[in-house]
């Protein structure tokens, strides 16, 4: 590796990893200690406002055809590309069989109308008020705050956030491990890398005061990082193989689904991990059941990803649940471009063999009088109760008023 390479790597989040508090570089360590296996929460988050009203199919509504007649996806028993039926009113967009395997297995929980009070439609607003946990924007994060309350010791990697920033739910005072790819972390095992590394160890053996506080910070997390690179590089990342026939969508959403398969596997006490699947901000050409839709494509890969991790993880499933959110949804009648625009309520799922299969929350309907301001599906599921539920039934909270403020939850059931 050349030397301005290897600076380039070091600036661009200390060697492929960051630690992050409140989005801010910080200590991090791991244990040698590998801790037993135990519940593992894995969010996923669709980032740009995933149309729920394709995606769970209100095809027994008929204002749903009236509103969309261009891109509405047909309603079940009307070809191969039709929904796929869950009752007699809803279906799940064609492009999510995946997903409808494991709902007539009973371990998917389908929550078609989720959003929160006075519903913001800003990508960026909505987001943070989203993973507050809260109806409005707060500094840190509901699993932050979890983390904060519920620190384990002698756990090498409790929490793990995938992608090129922290999720705005991990932020708090406690420290998490942020990656795009853990394959790719460390120097490499040529000669110049690790004479490199043994160069820096010999560097960051030298003593810093303390009152130098710039440097006394560098020093910090640079001892814990080449702590870091060996531990890591001791889990074989490159050379996994999914179990139970298990395909990963050959993307950075299914690499990333996999690395959270291969860290539950290897005990190393992951408790929480968040996984982003973007680019569901469908303004234009958003296309109805066809395979080669804008929004169909996202689903395939979002559904088969899903698929993936429930069927390599097995029985680790037991321990194991998957929770899916988007920022909001979109409007209820398609646009001039054949798409939609920022909306209100979306559809989320709860995966996982604790889980209580089946559809959740009333529906709010889709007349001009049932929408919200005439224009959005109304939300009859607050966010904040799919959380409470996550927290306390799950996860074992017992202090959710502190992790969800000022909201008392009301239980959903699917779990």
């Amino acid at each position: 590796m050349k030397r301005r390479n290897f600076l380039k790597y070091m600036g661009a989040g200390f060697l492929g990893i960051g630690f992050f508090t409140s989005g801010n570089p910080l200590r991090f360590a791991f244990s040698p200690v590998r801790a037993a296996e135990g519940q593992t929460l894995v969010v996923v988050f669709q980032r740009g406002g995933c149309d729920g009203l394709n995606t769970v199919v209100p095809y027994g509504d008929d204002a749903y055809y009236n509103l969309r007649p261009s891109i509405a996806v047909s309603a079940p028993g009307n070809g191969s590309r039709s929904a796929l039926r869950l009752n007699t009113f809803f279906g799940l967009h064609p492009s999510l069989s995946g997903l409808f395997k494991i709902y007539n297995e009973g371990h998917l929980a389908i929550m078609p109308a989720v959003h929160y009070p006075n519903g913001n439609r800003s990508h960026f607003d909505s987001e943070i008020i989203i993973e507050s946990g809260s109806n409005r924007k707060l500094h840190d994060g509901w699993l932050g705050r979890y983390l904060e309350s519920h620190a384990k010791v002698n756990v090498p990697l409790q929490a793990v956030s995938f992608g090129n920033i922290l999720p705005h739910s991990m932020r708090g005072k406690k420290e998490v491990a942020t990656f795009n790819d853990i394959s790719k972390f460390g120097l490499g095992n040529d000669e110049y890398s690790q004479r490199l590394l043994a160069r820096l160890r010999e560097v960051y053996n030298q003593p810093v005061r303390p009152s130098d506080k710039n440097r006394f910070l560098l020093y910090k997390n640079g001892k814990i990082l080449l702590k870091n690179i060996d531990f890591l590089e001791s889990l074989d990342f490159k050379h996994y193989t999914p179990q139970n026939g298990a395909m990963y969508p050959n993307t950075s959403f299914g690499r990333q689904l996999m690395q959270v398969a291969q860290l539950i596997k290897l005990g190393v006490g992951l408790e929480l991990a968040t996984v982003d699947i973007n680019d569901w901000d469908t303004h234009s050409n958003q296309g109805g059941a066809q395979e080669n839709g804008r929004h169909s494509r996202r689903l395939k890969e979002f559904s088969n990803g899903i698929a993936a991790l429930y069927k390599d993880l097995g029985h680790r499933m037991e321990n194991v649940l998957i929770l899916t959110m988007t920022e909001f949804g979109r409007t209820a009648k398609q646009n001039g471009s054949n798409g939609t625009d920022h909306g209100n309520a979306s559809a989320w799922f709860a995966i996982g063999r604790q889980v209580n299969g089946g559809i959740y929350g009333e529906w709010p309907g889709l007349s001009e009088s049932e929408l919200y301001r005439g224009r959005y599906l109304a939300h009859t599921i607050d966010c904040r109760d799919v959380m409470g539920e996550v927290l306390s039934n799950f996860l074992g909270a017992s202090n959710i008023s502190k992790i969800l403020p000022s909201y008392t939850y009301k239980p959903i059931g699917f779990l």
